[in-house]
């Protein structure tokens, strides 16, 4: 069953565009804010409450995946569409950078492990509290010549 509506039709409520952008932009302001949390989340290593909020975020991406497929296959794309590509460009770059500071971190604790294992650990790039990348050089520099 798909939930991706005929041209003709709208998915929304009551059935007006009006609705299905103002849900949409709604959804993509409510995106952004769980990015941001979940960065803070990330940057304080709670990773309890960062898995509290992928279902939430997961159902949003999906209500606008189904707005963003029903938009792009119309000729000419909404205009209210046109104008959350913006807010949802941000949304996109603030996921990458939580995938980036995600890495960073399994790279730390995967660096961590290899000590404990007395394996030579390689450099590891780490954000900071401030989540400015603090470049952290290798532990003895002996090691390294």
């Amino acid at each position: 069953m798909s939930l991706i509506p005929p041209t003709h039709a709208i998915p929304a409520h009551d059935g007006s565009l009006d609705a299905v952008f103002a849900e949409a932009a709604q959804d993509t302001a409510r995106l952004g804010e769980l990015l941001a949390q979940e960065f803070e989340m990330l940057k304080t290593r709670d990773m309890a409450g960062f898995e509290t909020l992928q279902d939430e975020r997961n159902q949003l991406l999906q209500r606008l995946a189904q707005v963003a497929q029903w938009a792009t296959a119309q000729d000419p794309v909404p205009v209210p569409w046109q104008n959350l590509q913006p807010p949802l460009l941000q949304c996109k770059q603030d996921h990458l950078r939580n995938i980036q500071l995600l890495q960073r971190q399994l790279q730390a604790v995967k660096g961590a492990l290899q000590a404990l294992q007395g394996e030579s650990a390689s450099t590891i790039d780490l954000y900071d509290r401030l989540g400015q990348v603090s470049r952290r050089h290798s532990i003895s520099p002996f090691l390294d010549a």
